[in-house]
């Protein structure tokens, strides 16, 4: 299902975010603090601050703060100030003391869970399977999303965090016997080069790739990931148009929906199917119904005196595909 949450670039710019979560940066005590701090949060120019308030949560304050200096910025110490708003350092130009805003040096998380369990949303995993959300396979690194279906197999679904770092670590992870022999690994950054294999038959994908390219709102693009699950591993993979139509099957694929592929029923629904996804792919959002009913019988003289919707007739569904309005017929993307 996709969800309203988030616009897809705002979803995008999360996954980055949380990719970053993972690295550490230093605070006033030494410590190890893992997130991003504000400086680099003003760079995620999709993300609101009602979306960083909903989906981050505040885990310090960093040590150092990049100064303006020049052309380059430099590293400098920062000091708490009695103004719990802000924090001062000394300029590396003129040496008098500046200030910055608190929330400037703020170092700010992705929740997890919340993140997780939202991906897993959008893969249509159950509630039910999900145990492995709340406790990491490796600590920050791995989780286990649970099972989703992907055509007609049923496969778990894994995330990796810093997947360049730890790549060594997760394939180990998964040459284990007590787990299936395939699945599928997301990571949040590049694509695994093509000289390394991915252990046993799974297959690593990087997440905002089986993202549809024509929705606003998140959707994953099922027809992609089938394909992509099919395709020997290593083999590119082209990105699923807004509406595609499989003669072979008969099946209509709607990737700016979040809707199961519509495999079409009888040679006459086929044929007007695949005309509309035709004329779709032209340009043509919208045609009339003389020409769906002479796609559907073969000739003018066979479509007199039919209607639309008697190609369809015993079945409601194609009302789920097929918009119909004052401009004509055409594929429904919303």
């Amino acid at each position: 299902m996709a969800s309203k949450l988030l616009s897809t670039p705002s979803l995008l710019d999360l996954i980055d975010l949380f990719e970053q979560s993972g690295q550490p940066i230093a605070n006033g005590d030494g410590q190890r603090l893992y997130g991003v701090p504000g400086w680099s949060l003003r760079r995620k120019a999709a993300l609101s601050n009602s979306d960083l308030s909903t989906w981050t949560e505040r885990v310090g304050y960093a040590a150092c703060y990049p100064a303006p200096c020049g052309d380059e910025p430099i590293w400098v110490d920062i000091e708490e100030d009695d103004d719990p708003e802000q924090y001062r350092y000394r300029c590396p130009e003129t040496f008098r003391t500046k200030y910055i805003a608190a929330e400037t040096v703020a170092v700010r998380a992705v929740t997890a869970q919340k993140f997780l369990n939202y991906l897993a949303d959008l893969l249509d995993i159950p509630q039910a399977l999900r145990r492995g959300i709340t406790a990491a396979a490796i600590d920050g690194s791995l989780w286990n999303l649970g099972k989703t279906r992907v055509g007609r197999v049923h496969l778990d679904v894994w995330l990796v965090r810093g997947f360049a770092t730890r790549v060594a670590d997760v394939f180990q992870h998964f040459e284990q016997a007590a787990l299936p022999d395939m699945g599928l690994i997301f990571t949040l950054g590049s694509p695994l080069p093509t000289v390394i294999r991915p252990p046993r038959n799974y297959r690593v994908i990087p997440f905002d790739s089986v993202l549809a390219r024509h929705s606003p709102n998140p959707t994953i693009d099922t027809d992609l990931l089938h394909r992509l699950l099919l395709a020997p591993p290593g083999e590119t993979v082209e990105h699923s148009p807004a509406v595609r139509f499989d003669e072979f099957t008969s099946t209509l694929h709607i990737t700016t929906r979040s809707i199961e592929p519509w495999k079409v029923s009888g040679p006459k629904q086929a044929a007007a199917v695949q005309y509309l996804a035709e004329q779709f792919a032209k340009g043509r959002h919208r045609v009339s119904a003389g020409d769906i009913l002479v796609a559907a019988h073969g000739s003018r003289e066979a479509a007199r005196g039919k209607r639309v919707a008697s190609i369809f007739s015993g079945n409601t569904q194609w009302r789920d595909y097929i918009a119909h309005d004052d401009a004509g017929y055409g594929i429904k993307l919303e």
